[in-house]
Order: structure tokens, then sequence, then C-alpha cells
């Protein structure tokens, strides 16, 4: 961290339907956005954000700044060029992990130390997005290598990179991605069978990080007639406590009731939790209160962020904005650390990408 300081508008926006208000982040006549909705955007202090801003819409690329979202007018404080804008995530004591290339580093955002965690043996890219246990000792990856995708574990202690299983999906349908350690019981990884959603009946995996065991942990069902399967599903996240993995099933699906559902991490046992809004992306609060989720909405063009209290399963819609069809233009809402707050990117007026932050009361 090179101690740098950018300054970045900070607007109140007021939704017209909810009348709900919210602050909106951003450099004006370019590109902000935060990560991906699995990992955290948040430092400890539900204060300070990790955004990327000057993002180019084609190569997802980015400067990372470490911002304050307090007071009317936003600091940031440098802290990497020329990153892709979905690598990194921060832990729960201030420390941000990120990939460049096939390389892993943390970074200490209280002292700016740096260091190298990891190199790949084979020179393989690290791909979006990270994940990581609760305790910080081990990191969820993955890396493709001539067509073969590999899931696999890093040890943030000696830097080891460790292969867990090359799934070895049938074209044309070969990708394996997403890998997601599970935050607190460090044996279990996710992964999912990636392709079009239509054609994949298997989407959500869970391997044994020691064994290499692999399970289709959601069984996806059938048409009556058998032939093609009848849930479209994806979009998983892991819960805080790592008892549940969330998912969403897509509206246009064939079968049952669409909406968010989760599955224990055994698969023993999934529940149906809300369909009120054509869902989208579904991220759980870390105080396993809520879920906040965005949906489809205007032919690609708008969405809804939408509130899901898991006591009584109701949903409540906190604001419509405006997103791109494309990475990184999606919303992916998703919680600070103190579950009091929602962070989203949206488009402006001029469909540059802004980020959002609602504070809930």
């Amino acid at each position: 961290m090179n101690g740098k300081k950018l300054q970045l508008e900070a607007i109140e926006l007021k939704d017209a339907e909810t009348g709900l208000v919210y602050k909106s982040i951003g450099c004006i006549g370019s590109n902000t956005a935060h990560s991906y909705f699995t990992v955290m955007s948040w430092r400890a202090d539900s204060r300070h954000i990790i955004a990327a801003i000057d993002v180019d819409a084609a190569t997802m690329k980015g400067t990372m700044l470490d911002v304050d979202t307090t007071g009317d007018s936003c600091w940031g404080t440098l802290l990497h060029k020329e990153m892709l804008c979905f690598n990194g995530l921060a832990t729960a004591d201030d420390m941000y992990y990120y990939s460049i290339g096939a390389d892993i580093f943390e970074l200490a955002l209280k002292s700016g130390e740096r260091r190298l965690v990891a190199s790949h043996p084979q020179g393989c890219a690290f791909l979006e997005p990270l994940s990581i246990t609760n305790d910080k000792s081990c990191l969820g990856v993955y890396w493709e290598n001539n067509g073969v995708f590999t899931i696999g574990t890093v040890d943030v202690a000696d830097g080891k990179v460790r292969t867990v299983i090359e799934p070895g999906f049938a074209k044309p349908y070969s990708v394996a991605n997403h890998a997601m350690i599970n935050p607190v019981y460090k044996e279990q990884l996710f992964f999912a069978h990636e392709g079009d959603t239509e054609q994949i009946y298997d989407r959500i995996w869970s391997v044994h990080t020691e064994t290499g065991e692999a399970v289709n942990l959601y069984k996806q069902q059938w048409l009556p007639d058998g032939s093609a399967h009848g849930e479209y599903i994806g979009h998983e996240m892991w819960s805080y406590d790592g008892k549940w993995l969330y998912f969403v099933r897509y509206a246009h699906s064939p079968l049952g009731s669409s909406g968010i559902y989760r599955v224990k991490r055994d698969g023993s046992k999934s529940e149906y939790i809300n369909g009120d809004f054509r869902y989208w992306h579904a991220c759980p609060s870390p105080d396993g209160r809520y879920i906040v989720a965005d949906t489809l909405l205007d032919e690609g063009k708008g969405s809804e962020i939408v509130l899901i209290d898991l006591k009584t399963g109701s949903s409540c819609k906190l604001c419509r904005v405006n997103r791109w069809n494309r990475h990184p233009g999606h919303p992916h809402p998703a919680f600070s650390p103190d579950s009091r707050k929602i962070i989203f990117t949206h488009a402006d007026e001029n469909n540059d990408l802004r980020i959002g932050i609602i504070a809930l009361e």
C-alpha cells in the first residue's frame, strides 16, 4: 500500500417506489464496482470497503482502493493498480487476499505489510473468485490448464498448492469453477459444474479436501417423462456458519417453486425459503438473520434489491436499480460483517457503474 489518497463522489439517492435513501459512491465518467457476492468486500469495521475504480468493461481490470464510506465525500487509499476486480477478499481481521495471475498475496490493511502467500507450481492463473476459511488457514481455489479444470486448496501458512480433484466433466460443458471452501469445515469444498443452465443437471458438488471423494450435493429434479431435468439452479454461497449452501432456482425452471433455496452441507435436507421475486443472486448475512438478493428485470436492464427475513420467510423490496447484462455490472448485493449494511453495484443514468450502500435500521 503506497498511501496515495483518491477522492470519490458520494451522493444520496432515493428510490421512487419504496422511498429508501441510500448512498451511491463512484468516480464520474468511469466505472466503480465491488467484488463478487460470495466474498467479503468490507473491512472488519463495517465502514471501509475494498472497491475497484476505473474498471475497464472489457477486461474487468481496475484500480483497487480501500474506501472510507462515511461522510459527504469518500476517500480511498490505493491498494493495487491493474487488477481483476473480482480477484480479492477481505477477512474479519483486516487482511486482504488477492490473486495476480499465478500468485496469491496477503495484504495487512492496517499496517500495509504485503507478502506472497503462494505461487502455482505450473504457472497457472488462479481464477476468480477466491474463498477462505474463517480461521484464514486455507484458501479454496481453482485453475485451468490446457482445457482441464482443477479444484484445489492453498495452505495460507506454508503456501502449498494442492490439487483436490479434476472433475473431468464431459465436453461441451467441461468447466468446473467457483471453488468455495466451507468457512468452518475446511475438509469440505464446494465447486460448480458450469455451463448452459438448461443443460446442466448436476450443478452443485462437494468434495472432501483430504480424500478427493466428490458427491453431487443437491439432486436436481427431472421432468416426469425423463427427457430433461426440470430445475435450473446456480449462484451458490455458503452460510457463514458453514452449515448450509444457499442457491437460486431460476424463474424459468419447468418444475417446482422458483426462488431461494438452501441445502445442508451433508446433502441430507434442502429447504425452500422465498419465491416472491425473480431472484438472481442470494447472499446470507453473517448473523444468519437475513438474505439479500437481486433480481432480473426489464429485459436485462433493471434489478431489484430485496431483503428476506429468515425468521419469517417474508421479503421486502428495498430499491430498484439499473445494471449491466455482463460482469462486473451485476448488482451482487452482500452484507457488511456486522450484518447492518448492504453493498451492491449499480449503473447510473450514463450507464457508468457505481457502488450503492444501504444502511439497515
